[in-house]
């Protein structure tokens, strides 16, 4: 039987739904240690340097590149995965993605999406891979 996944992702948290060609569906939440961005090189009522902003910029970078490494990891062993989610962490993720050749031959797609409730990632995920309805 087929293991399907979609991963929502944003640099806080990312939700895995694993599912199947039965729509037998689980989710699971993982929580990143990808630091908040400083917008504008602002930290609370401080401005930071230009070098303490790269520093952040790096360390950030490192993070979600550590995040992304867990998250494949999770579906590698699947036979098919869609990212979906706000903002540009599922940019970040296709980057790493694309690293990994087996990895990258189960992506098969990249999506735009808003926040989701639960039932909102698993009806995203059988109609992305045309599953059956409860």
């Amino acid at each position: 039987m087929q293991t399907l996944y979609g991963i929502w992702v944003d640099h806080a948290h990312a939700f895995i739904v694993k599912t199947n060609k039965l729509a037998d569906m689980e989710i699971d939440e993982m929580h990143s240690a990808v630091a908040p961005h400083h917008h504008g090189g602002l930290h609370g009522d401080e401005r930071l340097s230009m070098s303490d902003q790269r520093s952040h910029d790096e360390n950030r970078k490192h993070q979600m590149k550590a995040f992304a490494k867990e998250l494949i990891k999770r579906v590698e062993h699947g036979d098919e995965f869609v990212i979906f989610g706000p903002g540009t962490a599922k940019h970040e993720l296709k980057h790493e993605v694309e690293k990994n050749k087996a990895a990258a031959a189960k992506l098969k797609g990249v999506e735009t999406t808003d926040k989701m409730s639960e039932a909102q990632l698993k009806e995203y995920v059988k109609d992305y891979f045309k599953l059956p309805r409860d």
